[in-house]
C-alpha cells in the first residue's frame, strides 16, 4: 500500500518541534469585502465595558473566510494558527488571538448582521455584465435573466448542535435554502433552518413578486 503523502504546495516547511504553519488563500477576494465587513467592526462590543476588546466583528469575519480558502485549516486551533502569521496581521490588523477568544466570537458577534454584505455582494454580481459569446449571451438575456432557481441542501452537524433537528439526537443537520440566478451564476438569497425545515415555507422567503422561479415540490 502506497503511503500518503501530504498535499503539494499547501504548507510550509516542517520545523523541528514546530507544526507547519498554513500558507492561506484567498487576499486577492478579500478587496471585495474589506470596506463592507469594516462597517460591522464595532458590532457586538456593547458589553465590553471594560474596553479591553482586541478582536472585532470585521476580523473575525476574516479569519472565519480565510477558514474556508484555506484547505489545510481544519479546526479552532489552525484557525488560530492563522490569526500569528505576520501577513494576516499587517493586512488587516489582527492580533494573536487565544482559543478562548475564538471560541467565546460565535456567541458575542450576531452572524444575521452579515446579510445585507451578501445582499450587496448579490446585487453587485447581478449587475455585472455576463460573459461570454455576444450572440448566446444576448439570447440567454433575453429568456432567462430574471430566472432564479430555489433549492434546499442539507449540511450535516455535530450532535451538540440542539437546534439543528433532522433524524434524531445522533443525526442532526442544518439545512441551507438558496436562490441562485441561472444566467448570473450567483446566490441572490440564501437562509438557514433545521434539517426538517420545510423547503416551501422557505421559498415564500426568497420569491418576490415579477420575478421568474422554477424549484422542486419540496
Amino acid at each position: 500500500m502506497k503511503e500518503k503523502q501530504p498535499p503539494r504546495g499547501r504548507l510550509t516547511k516542517r520545523k523541528q518541534g514546530k507544526a507547519p504553519a498554513p500558507v492561506v488563500r484567498g487576499f486577492k477576494y478579500f478587496r471585495l469585502v474589506d470596506t463592507l465587513l469594516q462597517t460591522l467592526h464595532d458590532e457586538g462590543t456593547a458589553r465590553d465595558r471594560a474596553g479591553n476588546r482586541q478582536l472585532f466583528y470585521d476580523q473575525y469575519t476574516t479569519l472565519l473566510l480565510l477558514y474556508f480558502f484555506t484547505p489545510t485549516v481544519t479546526s479552532l486551533r489552525g484557525l488560530q494558527q492563522v490569526s500569528t502569521l505576520t501577513k494576516v496581521q499587517q493586512h488587516w490588523g489582527i492580533p494573536r488571538t487565544a482559543l478562548s477568544t475564538l471560541s467565546e466570537a460565535s456567541t458575542v458577534f450576531d452572524a444575521a448582521l452579515l446579510q445585507d454584505v451578501i445582499n450587496e455582494l448579490a446585487l453587485r454580481a447581478w449587475t455585472r455584465t455576463p460573459q461570454g459569446n455576444p450572440t448566446v449571451r444576448d439570447r440567454e438575456q433575453e429568456l432567462l435573466r430574471d430566472l432564479v432557481a430555489i433549492d434546499g441542501s442539507l449540511l450535516p452537524a455535530l450532535p451538540r448542535m440542539v437546534w439543528a433537528l433532522w433524524q434524531d439526537d445522533q443525526h442532526r443537520a442544518a439545512k441551507m435554502h438558496v436562490a441562485f440566478a441561472a444566467l448570473r451564476q450567483v446566490p441572490v438569497g440564501v437562509t438557514v433552518t433545521p434539517g426538517n425545515g420545510a423547503e416551501r415555507a422557505q421559498a415564500r422567503q426568497l420569491v418576490h413578486p415579477g420575478g421568474f422561479y422554477v424549484f422542486d415540490r419540496g
